[in-house]
């Protein structure tokens, strides 16, 4: 599923709608949970899915759709972020990062309330990785810190200070 996911995204990138349109309708019907998220629990390689999905939903609906399905994105983005917060988990938080950043990239700057706000949700998470994971020691260290999530993290923060979403200077050590 990831592979026409991400065979999507460039369709999308490149505004190929019809080409991309039959994924979208899959993606809007998938079943949602009670907090109107799509439920991935099913597939085996949900946490995959979801990090390249909400990126190809944002890309349809940038390029293709004249935007109407931000609303839908930002509200499951929210209630993901609420989420993740109560029970803040690694691998949960780097997955959840890496998925907003991709579809961060994909949300039309012009309609700023949104990108806006999953920017905020973005760099929010950001700081709450480090305080939580990283604390007053050095990156890098301590065995906790070590492994997929943290390498998940590292590029994710990579691309971000690529992008100028965080600030190199204050965010590069991270990287």
């Amino acid at each position: 599923m990831k592979k026409e996911l991400e065979q999507a995204l460039e369709q999308a990138r490149q505004g190929q709608a019809r080409e991309t349109a039959k994924i979208v309708e899959w993606i809007k019907s998938l079943p949602r949970d009670e907090g109107g998220v799509f439920d991935l629990s099913s597939m085996e390689d949900g946490q995959e899915v979801k990090r390249v999905l909400y990126p190809v939903y944002a890309a349809y609906e940038t390029e293709c759709n004249k935007k109407e399905g931000y609303p839908d994105i930002l509200c499951q983005m929210r209630v993901m972020d609420a989420r993740l917060q109560e029970h803040y988990d690694m691998r949960e938080a780097a997955v959840y990062m890496d998925m907003t950043l991709g579809t961060l990239a994909y949300i039309d700057q012009q309609i700023y309330e949104y990108y806006r706000e999953l920017m905020d949700l973005y760099k929010k998470n950001v700081r709450r990785f480090i305080r939580e994971f990283y604390g007053e020691s050095e990156p890098g260290a301590g065995e906790e810190l070590t492994g997929e999530a943290q390498a998940m993290f590292r590029e994710n923060v990579r691309q971000a200070c690529k992008e100028h979403i965080l600030l190199e200077d204050k965010y590069g050590i991270y990287c």
